[in-house]
């Protein structure tokens, strides 16, 4: 699992984060440290994009909650977009796609 460096939308408005890869015991921790100190840093809005996320665990679905969580008492505006299906079947199983914002 790799995790990109943030980068500024086309307008300049929105910081997105690319994902590729698992989200599993080995990348969890580190993707969701860098995206709470991207939180931390003042960067509203941020948009994880998923389109290569093929996999996520256990681990990663504690780790985007907790990111969640984080954004939301910042009061800062974080997404999940371009999920791949089987990880929106994983996400809805375990009952977070009532708490996370994704995108469609």
């Amino acid at each position: 699992m790799t995790l990109a460096d943030a980068n500024r939308d086309a307008d300049g408005s929105t910081t997105v984060v690319e994902l590729d890869g698992d989200i599993d015991i080995a990348s969890a921790g580190e993707i969701g440290d860098r995206l709470c100190e991207l939180v931390a840093a003042g960067h509203d809005p941020v948009v994880v994009a998923c389109n290569e996320v093929s996999f996520v665990e256990s681990r990663g679905l504690a780790m985007m909650a907790r990111v969640q969580r984080f954004a939301d008492e910042a009061g800062c505006r974080l997404s999940w977009r371009d999920l791949q299906l089987e990880v929106l079947r994983t996400i809805h199983m375990s009952g977070l796609d009532t708490y996370l914002r994704i995108e469609a």
